[in-house]
């Protein structure tokens, strides 16, 4: 944010890309003048209000953490929004012992080791074609690994291999 607010006090306009959700939420916290590109993560764009809802009223004790590349609908749900650290640090500090997780489970692993005493809860995915509960899962994540990080260090190259085969020319 401080970028921003920098490039801002400049008079500066800012292009943000990739993520439309998280170049708004900037935008919000700023002030900035934000022209975003409009694409979106494919895990964030499948929580939708209605189904976060119907979640919250099941576990109405439990607190919602998001990330920011969320809907901004999601976003106003929240208890805590940030980033993986930033939520992983609001599991720990807010006094609720269930908390509704909306963003890649990913996150599960480290987070219910910062807090094994709380109950973590996948929140509900309800885009088009969600066939499971929650599909919170982004295979291009996935493939993201420190041995990958330091070899592109190392050669210069940000070849990526695809062995999963998810992504067709």
């Amino acid at each position: 944010m401080k970028l921003i607010e920098h490039l801002d006090s400049l008079g500066e306009k800012i292009i943000w890309a990739p993520d439309r959700h998280l170049g708004s939420y900037v935008q919000k916290q700023t002030g900035a003048d934000v022209l975003c590109w409009q694409g979106a993560c494919i895990v964030h764009d499948e929580f939708k209000t209605q189904a976060l809802s119907r979640m919250k009223a099941l576990y109405p004790d439990a607190a919602i953490l998001v990330h920011p590349e969320s809907p901004q609908s999601i976003v106003d749900m929240a208890n805590a929004v940030g980033s993986t650290s930033q939520l992983i640090n609001a599991a720990r500090t807010l006094p609720h012992k269930q908390l509704i997780v909306a963003t890649d489970r990913g996150i599960f692993y480290k987070m219910q080791k910062a807090v094994p005493e709380k109950e973590l809860l996948e929140a509900p995915t309800a885009g088009e074609g969600a066939t499971c509960r929650s599909c919170a899962h982004c295979p291009w994540m996935a493939m993201n690994g420190l041995k990958a990080i330091a070899e592109g260090l190392e050669t210069g190259g940000a070849a990526h291999e695809n062995p999963c085969g998810c992504r067709s020319a």
